[in-house]
């Protein structure tokens, strides 16, 4: 499948700045960073998660993808340098569990990330909001025996399972649908989160934002989310890091919560 603004010509275009991006001086990224925030702020006023997500693929927010597929969930789901220490630390965190979990992950994107892991999990549903994608990954992956629902999880029930992953996605929203989501944590045991931070420990957590494409880091006042703090305070047991990769003038900060909600 190809998304509806990918002509031959803007795809190139698009390959292109992938490639010279991580040669880019960072105040050419900066620049386009804040035109892009700009520009979603006052588009995706008023839309539903499922519009604003399925116009960040058509337009290649995140990137393009090499394949066919049309989808692609951004350099931080294909960069071997950041998808490899998340696939080797969350894989010898399920290897160590006394059994394979029931495993939902929210906001499987592209499905990269997913596939990787997949094979130690028991049952796994993969959810995400735009269903064009949810019906590519149920054609591609196929032989992985995955459940693969279109779900919007700031307002649809979520499904039932030991483990949730939320890898990359919360921080793409306002803080009232963060806190509709956390809501309805409580039936999992644990929580694998994924969010990049600034490197200094010293900031400003869980500054709101517009929905949308770009990251807290990338805010006029840089900041990161921190569920276990105000305003939303996330009730742990326990909280180990996984696994950290900077990136993007940051770090990648993968964290297994377990929940006290049971």
């Amino acid at each position: 499948m190809t998304t509806a603004a990918s002509s031959p010509r803007s795809v190139l275009a698009q390959r292109v700045k992938q490639r010279l991006k991580p040669f880019m001086p960072s105040w050419i990224l900066k620049f386009h960073r804040d035109r892009a925030i700009r520009k979603e702020g006052s588009l995706y006023e008023g839309k539903s998660l499922g519009e604003v997500f399925t116009h960040v693929y058509k337009t290649g927010a995140w990137g393009v993808a090499e394949d066919q597929s049309g989808f692609y969930s951004g350099s931080s789901s294909h960069d071997p340098k950041i998808v490899e220490p998340y696939v080797k630390a969350v894989t010898e965190y399920l290897k160590a569990l006394p059994e394979r979990p029931a495993v939902v992950d929210l906001g499987c994107g592209d499905f990269n990330v997913g596939k990787r892991i997949r094979a130690e999990c028991g049952r796994y549903m993969a959810c995400d909001v735009v269903d064009a994608a949810i019906q590519s990954n149920r054609t591609r992956f196929s032989h992985l025996d995955v459940d693969f629902r279109c779900v919007d999880i700031t307002t649809d029930p979520l499904p039932p399972g030991d483990i949730v992953f939320l890898r990359q996605v919360l921080d793409h929203l306002d803080n009232a649908r963060i806190a509709s989501v956390l809501s309805k944590l409580g039936p999992y045991k644990v929580l694998i989160l994924t969010e990049y931070l600034p490197h200094s420990s010293d900031f400003t957590p869980n500054l709101d934002k517009a929905i949308g494409s770009h990251l807290r880091l990338f805010g006029p006042v840089p900041s990161g989310l921190v569920l276990t703090a105000p305003p939303f305070n996330l009730k742990v047991s326990s909280a180990r890091i996984l696994c950290e990769v900077p990136d993007s003038g940051g770090v990648i900060r993968t964290i297994a919560y377990e929940l006290t909600g049971r």
